[in-house]
């Protein structure tokens, strides 16, 4: 039986939100930023984006480009409480659903059409339904695969429905630039450019032992979707691979105080969000950019899963200094928690009395930020320092 996958993605749903929060804002050019001279833009409103703003875009070069557009540091709180929303909304459509992002996810249709009729008219449903009850407009890709489904909905961008009949997934993929396709990106572009591969279907055609000869044993995979050939399953449990944290600097650091300052931070941030959701983490890894951009990540398995602030930051303590054995200047820090599974307090590396101390003491901590938030309860070092 041929599937039916629908990718549905939120159109500028940062900005959005934003506009449900402040209608002053609609109609302006708007551009959801942190700020600052190293920050990127997290997404532009269609205004800012006539004048060439793009998400990810370093940030001065947004406002070079749009000086009069009005900036939003970003409210997540609000984003997650409406991409909650959302796919609750998407849940009632189909069980097998994989969120992909805050925005967007995948949604399995294929043994649904006898609840909710044939494909295209439901995702007008949904899509209506989306807008009426959340205030929020959604682009809806459908067709056999994950790959075609998300293009489609690229294309039907803003506000539309796109749908791929079954079996001409090559067909609609063949025309189209090669950067359309997933995986193509700022690197394997120029590669594929400069074998004269500039339509998916030129890469579509190119027989597999040149797709290995030029560009690997991973070139197959990237072949094979540019034939529409894409039986990935839509994982319907929607779990989370990794939980992080990262920081751009203003101004590049070499003190080993500050960042070991704010590696705490991260570290805490990101512990308070396993303990949100019921998870811990089994490996630890950090990420450091230095001045001249190059990037160096270390990470490493701990002996038992740990939800604790305290272990946490023992081990991305340990692997910055493996990262930064020498005085550099350092642009960007960064903190994950890797190998997720559900939490259960464990002994932990601390030993069993010290593990369930220090949970008890999470526990609290976390109730007053719940109630008071996220910067209500910190470490007395992170305090001190800040005032500092």
């Amino acid at each position: 039986m041929p599937r039916t996958i629908f990718h549905l993605d939120l159109d500028v749903f940062f900005v959005a939100v934003e506009r449900l929060l402040d209608p002053t804002l609609v109609g302006l050019p708007v551009i959801v930023s942190p700020g600052g001279s190293r920050s990127v833009v997290a997404t532009a409103s269609y205004e800012a984006r006539r004048f060439g703003v793009r998400s990810a875009m370093p940030f001065s070069q947004a406002m070079r480009l749009c000086p009069q557009a009005v900036v939003r540091p970003g409210n997540f709180r609000a984003y997650q409480r409406y991409s909650r929303a959302f796919f609750a909304i998407l849940a009632t459509y189909s069980p097998d659903l994989e969120p992909a992002s805050l925005d967007e996810g995948y949604l399995d249709y294929t043994f649904c059409t006898r609840l909710f009729g044939p494909a295209l008219p439901a995702a007008a449903r949904l899509q209506q339904q989306v807008r009426e009850e959340l205030g929020l407009d959604v682009s809806i890709g459908i067709a056999g695969s994950k790959v075609a489904a998300k293009i489609a909905s690229d294309l039907a961008k803003p506000a539309g429905i796109l749908q791929v009949l079954a079996g001409r997934e090559a067909a609609f993929l063949s025309p189209l630039p090669i950067r359309r396709l997933p995986g193509v990106g700022p690197k394997t572009e120029p590669r594929l450019l400069g074998l004269g591969l500039r339509r998916i279907g030129d890469l579509a055609r190119l027989p597999d032992p040149l797709v290995r000869q030029a560009l690997g044993e991973g070139g197959l995979a990237l072949a094979a979707a540019a034939r529409g050939e894409d039986d990935s399953a839509v994982d319907g449990r929607g779990e989370a691979k990794s939980v992080s944290h990262e920081e751009t600097f203003d101004v590049d650091v070499t003190d080993p105080d500050r960042l070991r300052h704010v590696l705490h931070r991260l570290t805490c941030e990101v512990g308070y969000r396993l303990r949100r959701h019921g998870l811990a983490s089994r490996r630890v890894c950090v990420k450091v950019r230095y001045a001249d951009f190059s990037l160096h990540t270390r990470s490493h398995a701990l002996a038992e899963a740990t939800d604790l602030d305290r272990t946490l930051f023992s081990e991305a303590e340990r692997l910055l200094a493996q990262a930064c054995g020498r005085r550099v200047r350092i642009r960007l820090l960064g903190v994950a928690a890797q190998l997720l599974e559900p939490a259960g307090r464990q002994a932990d590396l601390l030993g069993v009395d010290q593990a369930e101390r220090q949970g008890r003491f999470q526990t609290a901590a976390d109730a007053v930020r719940k109630r008071y938030g996220e910067g209500a309860a910190r470490w007395a070092s992170l305090l001190r320092q800040d005032v500092e």
